[in-house]
């Protein structure tokens, strides 16, 4: 596991934490990058799940930081349907959490600066929406 830059929880109706989880370090790698470009993410942690990890020990690690942090934490997957999804969507609502899949650079960015001014399903679908339209043909933006 990975912490970065938590604050002291002062009430569960603060700005919401980020967990991710992913298969293997890809989650710490991508902070480590994310940080390259927006520089340090506070309030983060990370979760790797390696192939011979049994599956109820990665989610008691999770649970060991999840209980304790505010109500509307961002659980982040790298992919739909991959185990780390199949076990955030197990946590969702004992710790009312949200829970997304599809984890990549312009998403996290988008987590860690919407999470400042939305809350619920509107900062959920306004980070996903964030992170589709970064999705483009680039190529083809050079041929107009």
């Amino acid at each position: 596991m990975i912490k970065k830059g938590c604050d002291p929880i002062r009430d569960k109706e603060q700005i919401p934490y980020i967990i991710l989880l992913t298969h293997g370090k890809w989650g710490e790698e991508l902070i480590k990058g994310t940080e390259m470009i927006i520089g340090p993410i506070k309030n983060i942690f990370s979760f790797s799940l390696f192939p011979d990890q049994p599956t109820n020990s990665f989610v008691l690690e999770v649970e060991e930081v999840l209980k304790d942090l505010p109500k509307g934490t961002i659980i982040i997957t790298d992919l739909f349907g991959g185990t780390p999804s199949n076990l955030a969507l197990s946590l969702k609502y004992k710790y009312n959490c949200h829970v997304i899949s599809g984890l990549d650079i312009s998403m996290l960015i988008a987590a860690n600066e919407l999470r400042l001014k939305f809350r619920g399903k509107e900062l959920i679908d306004k980070i996903i929406k964030k992170s589709l339209d970064n999705c483009r043909d680039i190529g083809q933006l050079l041929d107009k």
